[in-house]
């Protein structure tokens, strides 16, 4: 991620594990228009032939990006300039009050487990999807959808 641009918006996932989750978070992020998906090497679904499925294509598409430690590449992406926004249900902030700015970096923690303690330090800030019903948390995939669409929608039109 050495070429990160001003208007950057790239996707990291958080041992993110089911190889359906890590295709359609490929395939909504493609649609959406970020520029890449970030994914740690241990502790995360292959890029398997489910995924491939999951994306229904679009992993055709993607700028896909392993990475040996999450943690590490979340501070760089940091220090590049990149807003590093963590998606977390217990969140102070609502993501429709995140600057959606500038290059950021959505991060989408695991299924049921949400964002490890050293990622969630790694972001520059954490953010939740407002939730009015029942239930306070989405599948990780659908959470990452809503989430970069609500920071793309925000944006000039160009």
């Amino acid at each position: 991620m050495r070429d990160l641009g001003g208007d950057s918006v790239v996707v990291a996932l958080d041992e993110i594990e089911d190889p359906q989750n890590f295709g359609a978070v490929i395939r909504s992020a493609v649609a959406l228009g970020a520029t890449a998906i970030v994914w740690p090497e241990h502790h995360a679904a292959p890029l398997s032939p489910a995924t491939f499925r999951a994306s229904a294509g679009a992993v055709e598409h993607a700028r896909l990006c392993r990475v040996g430690n999450l943690t590490v590449a979340l501070e760089r992406l940091g220090e590049a300039g990149a807003a590093v926004v963590g998606l977390d249900a217990n969140a102070d902030k609502d993501i429709r009050d995140v600057n959606a700015d500038g290059a950021v970096v959505l991060v989408v923690g695991a299924e049921g487990k949400g964002l490890r303690k050293p990622v969630k330090r790694a972001c520059t800030e954490l953010a939740r999807l407002p939730m009015s019903g029942v239930l306070d948390s989405l599948n990780a995939s659908v959470a990452g959808g809503i989430a970069l669409y609500e920071l793309l929608r925000r944006r000039p039109r160009g």
